[in-house]
């Protein structure tokens, strides 16, 4: 899959955080498609995968802290 995404203008850039987070917690629920998430970020990081998972979880506790403000 390619990033079809131009992010010159980077204050212009916004994510929607009830998407994303209904994303996530897809991902996270399910063991196959999480492993393969964090082992192609991994792979495009250079990041071990332990520490991807942490960006997974705390990605997921900002967007529920997010969400839950609005």
């Amino acid at each position: 899959m390619e990033n079809n995404f131009h992010l010159e203008d980077m204050e212009g850039f916004r994510i929607n955080p009830q998407v994303w987070l209904q994303t996530l917690l897809a991902i996270a629920g399910d063991r196959e498609k999480r492993g393969e998430v964090v082992e192609r970020v991994a792979c495009e990081t250079g990041w071990p995968p332990e520490k991807v998972e942490v960006l997974i979880s705390t990605t997921i506790k900002l967007l529920m802290d997010q969400t839950r403000s609005n």
